[in-house]
């Protein structure tokens, strides 16, 4: 038996997803970016040399990497005033890091 009112979200709507927090979007793309990269690295398994394959291999794995580092600040103590600024700096981070590494390459 459940205490209490059982909070239900229309998640199909614009409206169902008006009052998400940032912390629960770093958390959605985060578990997107995990559920991508098993593609991804099959993708990248069967032809490591599609340009495309290795962009997106890139990019989730930073997304990914980076949104784990933000979760393990969080864990260590950082006030939760601080979710949107972290969500913000991994995405801009990962954006900066990804547009070096990929202008850098070697082939």
């Amino acid at each position: 038996m459940i205490n209490g009112p059982v909070l239900r979200r229309e998640w199909t709507t614009r409206e169902g997803w008006r009052g998400t927090r940032p912390g629960m979007w770093a958390w959605l793309v985060q578990r997107g970016a995990a559920v991508a990269l098993l593609g991804v690295i099959a993708l990248h398994l069967y032809n490591p040399f599609v340009r495309g394959v290795q962009a997106a291999l890139l990019a989730l794995v930073l997304l990914h990497a980076l949104l784990g580092v933000r979760a393990l600040l969080l864990d260590f103590g950082l006030s939760v005033r601080w979710h949107r600024a972290l969500l913000g700096g991994a995405l801009a981070l990962g954006v900066a890091i990804f547009a070096a590494v990929w202008s850098w390459r070697w082939y």
